[in-house]
């Protein structure tokens, strides 16, 4: 079964079935992506839990302090040339501002990390995770479902923060397809059967004979050898009245 990292998803081909004859115009791979669940991680893969990490230096913390004396001091009026104390003022703002703005990305990044250690420690400390829980490639749990985010609220604010998780998507993969042929372990008419003149990998074969009884069973274990899955991502919101 092939997919991305070690997130190995086991794809639920009967339900897939059954959503496709319901409505044909369903992409098989949103689909199966869709009704992929995630086995149980191998202990000796599992990632590191997510700890947060300080990614503002001091220096960054300064460049801060220091915007209010530069920013907005060159305001010229209608078309003109700027002076040379006007270029030098700017010269000055611009370079601390790009040191703000790198420093507010990462303060950013620090504040997304927080909020997703802080729903991983919660989940632990309410025993909803276990060692067979899956995680993310940074050691977050995958929790959170597309739609259905992890809420913390922010106590006297009308506000919360959320993890949410991105649809996961399934893509076929033409050189594990190529290398199946060439291995021998399809035929050259399979080959031809799933591709299109122009050898890529042709969606609308793939359902037909997906939907083709006397075809599924062998086309199912080539599916599973040549979809790759990607993990939706998590990510931090706020949400709620500002």
């Amino acid at each position: 079964m092939a997919a991305n990292a070690d997130l190995v998803p086991a794809f639920d081909f009967a339900k897939a079935e059954v959503a496709l004859k319901k409505d044909p115009s369903l992409n098989l791979t949103d689909v199966l992506a869709e009704l992929a669940t995630l086995p149980p991680v191998d202990p000796a893969k599992r990632p590191k839990p997510a700890t947060a990490v300080e990614l503002v230096t001091d220096s960054l913390m300064a460049a801060i302090e220091v915007i209010p004396k530069v920013f907005g001091k060159v305001k010229p009026r209608g078309r003109r040339q700027l002076t040379k104390a006007e270029l030098v003022s700017l010269d000055a703002e611009k370079e601390q501002v790009d040191t703000a703005i790198s420093a507010l990305e990462k303060r950013k990044k620090e504040i997304h990390q927080m909020i997703s250690v802080h729903l991983d420690v919660v989940a632990e400390n309410q025993k909803r995770v276990n060692d067979e829980t899956p995680q993310n490639k940074d050691g977050h749990y995958l929790l959170a479902a597309p739609g259905i985010p992890e809420i913390v609220p922010i106590e006297g604010t009308g506000r919360y923060f959320t993890r949410e998780k991105a649809k996961d998507k399934a893509t076929y993969n033409h050189g594990k397809l190529l290398a199946l042929y060439e291995e021998g372990l399809i035929t050259r008419a399979e080959y031809l059967g799933l591709t299109s003149p122009a050898r890529v990998i042709d969606e609308t074969k793939i359902k037909r004979q997906f939907l083709n009884k006397n075809k599924r069973e062998r086309l199912q274990w080539i599916i599973d050898q040549i979809t790759d899955v990607k993990i939706g991502n998590l990510s931090i919101n706020s949400r709620g009245k500002k």
